[in-house]
């Protein structure tokens, strides 16, 4: 598919808690590219972060877009990996319902058929990275398309696994829907040290004793599925399509990110 309109979207970013504003609209590029502040790039060229809880994409001069991974996580599951551009103010992406639904709708309200993805990123063996403990890792194995098998385990939630294989009505029927979550625990240390200021039972599930969440949730296992959401979000700064078998075992960000860094260097 291919963009061919103009998608406006407004909201609070998920940890900055302040207005933001995305624009996507279709260019004439071989990747996807990010815009703000006058600064722009295509995704396979930014220097990535994910220590803080979201993934920020970081520009030469410093500056950067935060918790990019569910905006691309929409467009890349849905299998669009270029000729859009993505400019935002605010320093951060909105958190919208804090998953890929709502963006998914407009999306497929503002895009068309086009010819298959031809621009793959396929390895040949395989690529790991893994914590200093070595109980939590993110493994690529050569696949002829993206698949991937998460495995999580969180007090309270459990222990919890799901495996997906890439297509967009896939990633529309079982992952896009897929809400972020908190510990309530963690929720006081979090907006002290500045993030989940935009976070809201609009756009999180709240974990502790009992689930907090609008609605209910939406899946019993509604948690590992929107780590896959946020792991094909994250995929996406390859800046290509990639066919893989990616098996994450207590990952985040932070690993995933790892990974594609290690995978652009062909290790």
């Amino acid at each position: 598919m291919k963009i061919n309109g103009k998608i406006l979207l407004k909201g609070l970013g998920l940890h900055s808690g302040k207005e933001c504003e995305l624009l996507i609209e279709p260019c004439d590029s071989e990747e996807i590219l990010m815009r703000s502040g006058g600064n722009e790039l295509p995704l396979s060229k930014f220097s990535l972060s994910g220590t803080g809880r979201g993934s920020d994409y970081i520009f030469s001069d410093d500056s950067r877009i935060r918790t990019c991974e569910h905006v691309l996580s929409a467009l890349t599951g849905l299998e669009i990996f270029s000729g859009v551009r993505l400019t935002v103010k605010g320093g951060e992406m909105p958190a919208l319902d804090g998953c890929s639904k709502t963006l998914c709708g407009e999306i497929l309200k503002h895009c068309e058929e086009s010819d298959s993805e031809k621009n793959f990123f396929n390895i040949s063996a395989p690529v790991e990275v893994r914590d200093e403990s070595y109980k939590r890792f993110v493994a690529a194995f050569p696949s002829d398309c993206l698949r991937i098998t998460y495995i999580v385990e969180y007090d309270f939630i459990g222990a919890q696994i799901f495996d997906y294989v890439q297509s967009p009505e896939n990633y529309l029927e079982n992952i896009a829907s897929a809400r972020t979550f908190a510990m309530e625990s963690e929720i006081n240390y979090l907006r002290s040290h500045g993030m989940a200021l935009g976070g809201s039972l609009d756009n999180a599930v709240i974990v502790g004793e009992k689930f907090i969440a609008k609605g209910g949730l939406r899946w019993e296992n509604e948690f590992v599925r929107h780590k896959i959401l946020d792991l094909i979000g994250d995929l996406a700064s390859l800046g290509k399509k990639l066919n893989a078998h990616i098996i994450a075992c207590r990952a985040g960000h932070e690993l995933h990110l790892k990974l594609v860094e290690k995978l652009k260097k062909g290790e």
